[in-house]
């Protein structure tokens, strides 16, 4: 979880905003199914708005801000900034994208492995999730696939409920 110093110094940088946002676009072409299509559009949308930002110099930001366009003159008047939604928002998807290799300190394949010796206690949908975890082979998962994991750990009893 991003703190809110990492936040602040962060949404107020447009190259550094538009830097995390291609990052996590660039992932989007190497992993399936990583992010929702709003995350897609989210994230595109920022780096869009972060490099016309930075495309500005400081006179066209002068010009604009008497322009009676209004996106023009929004887009001069503010300094780059995002919304504190936005800034979370951000983060939360780049958080979402790290991989975790243990759940309390249990490797995640130890857990995967264990799952699949019990699939079949699993409902249909959550036996295939583990059946596939176990061919692929994997040590690390993302984050909605690690809570899914756990999830089906401790219906199985692999893990204990307040873990």
């Amino acid at each position: 979880m991003a703190s809110h110093r990492e936040m602040h110094a962060v949404s107020s940088d447009p190259a550094k905003v538009r830097n995390l946002a291609l990052s996590l676009l660039a992932l989007a072409k190497t992993a399936e199914s990583v992010f929702t299509e709003w995350e897609l559009t989210f994230l595109k949308d920022i780096a869009e708005q972060s490099a016309e930002i930075m495309s500005l110099t400081r006179q066209e930001r002068k010009d604009f801000k008497f322009s009676k366009e209004r996106a023009e003159a929004l887009l001069a008047l503010r300094d780059f900034r995002l919304t504190a939604l936005q800034a979370e928002k951000l983060f939360e998807i780049r958080d979402a994208t790290e991989l975790h290799g243990d759940i309390a300190g249990i490797s995640v394949r130890n857990l995967i492995v264990r799952c699949h010796e019990a699939r079949l206690d699993l409902d249909e949908g959550d036996e295939r999730f583990v059946e596939r975890l176990w061919r692929s082979g994997v040590g690390e998962l993302r984050r909605n696939d690690l809570l899914r994991l756990k999830r089906c750990s401790k219906q199985l009893g692999e893990l204990e409920e307040h873990m």
